[in-house]
């Protein structure tokens, strides 16, 4: 007697070398292996499937990748591909801290640069400050209040005390949120706070050099059956590179500064030495905040870097 498998849609919760844990509509959890060497749509990134990713699957068998809405990317350089790390987000939560280990203002620009403009279906990017229980020094407060002017939503929480934490709570409610950050921000920390659900290992920031250590290691969704929605937490990044985007379009992706895309003297302007360019000009009278465009200058050396490389594309 032969037996038929139904194929079956589900969930991505999370993938440990190559085996992935698919959760079904009906709350039934299987695992699937990758049908064949490589999924079809996937042959140019350094993993293929994500958690918060819908698949297709029969028989423990993962057929198909249904089509992301977004996803949460970074740039792989030591594999020159592009590495997917959340999908079918509603929230991007960025999470930070005022020390401990010390702001970085660049990361976050880069988390904001790359989740602007690359999908039909945009996510919502957030800034999250933890352990504001350690004091938010002017430095910190100062550009807080730059992303406040452009448009950010900003949460202020302490995953020790619990300040702020049921407004973030929530601000999340009924909507997919991943939370990604430098490692050693207490991201591990928040998300057992904020969910009972969740249980993540906690790392200390290292003494010596200021920095965290990498504790969580894959990417996990945790469903709200309650509320709907969920959360994926996302391993400490310690760095980020733009991923998917044009050098020539990056202005684009930098929302106070593309107002003046297709306004300098020259059509083939970069932004980084032209005279008549209408960003540089902005920035010396003080419409652009300066540590915003060095971002800029940075990112856009960054991409020049990735698209020689694949391409062999020279940018002047």
């Amino acid at each position: 007697m032969e037996v038929f498998f139904l194929a079956m849609r589900g969930t991505v919760l999370f993938g440990i070398n190559n085996i992935y844990t698919v959760r079904t509509p009906d709350r039934e959890e299987y695992l699937c292996r990758i049908k064949g060497k490589v999924l079809r749509g996937c042959e140019n990134v350094y993993n293929p499937i994500t958690a918060g990713d819908q698949v297709e699957f029969e028989d423990g068998l993962i057929t198909a990748l249904v089509p992301r809405k977004n996803a949460f990317t970074r740039w792989n350089r030591k594999r020159f591909m592009s590495q997917i790390i959340a999908a079918n987000l509603d929230i991007l939560f960025c999470v930070a801290a005022p020390s401990e280990p010390p702001f970085r203002p660049r990361f976050l620009d880069k988390v904001i640069a790359n989740s602007c403009h690359k999908y039909p279906s945009e996510y919502e990017v957030v800034i999250v400050v933890n352990k504001c229980d350690l004091g938010i020094g002017p430095d910190v407060a100062e550009r807080l209040e730059v992303y406040r002017t452009m448009g950010y939503k900003i949460f202020q929480v302490s995953a020790k005390s619990g300040e702020g934490l049921e407004q973030l709570r929530s601000y999340a409610r009924g909507k997919v949120c991943a939370f990604a950050g430098q490692s050693g921000v207490g991201k591990s920390s928040l998300l057992n706070a904020l969910s009972s659900q969740v249980s993540r290992r906690v790392g200390e920031v290292s003494k010596k050099y200021n920095r965290g250590r990498h504790v969580t290691n894959y990417a996990l969704y945790v469903p709200d059956d309650e509320n709907g929605g969920g959360i994926i937490d996302t391993p400490g990044i310690r760095e980020i590179f733009v991923d998917g985007i044009e050098p020539e379009e990056l202005i684009l992706h930098f929302k106070e500064m593309a107002p003046y895309f297709g306004k300098c003297s020259f059509s083939t302007c970069t932004h980084t030495v032209e005279k008549g360019c209408a960003l540089r000009e902005a920035v010396e009278k003080g419409l652009i905040y300066p540590d915003r465009y060095e971002a800029y200058l940075r990112t856009y050396s960054e991409l020049t870097e990735q698209a020689a490389i694949i391409y062999g594309k020279e940018y002047s």
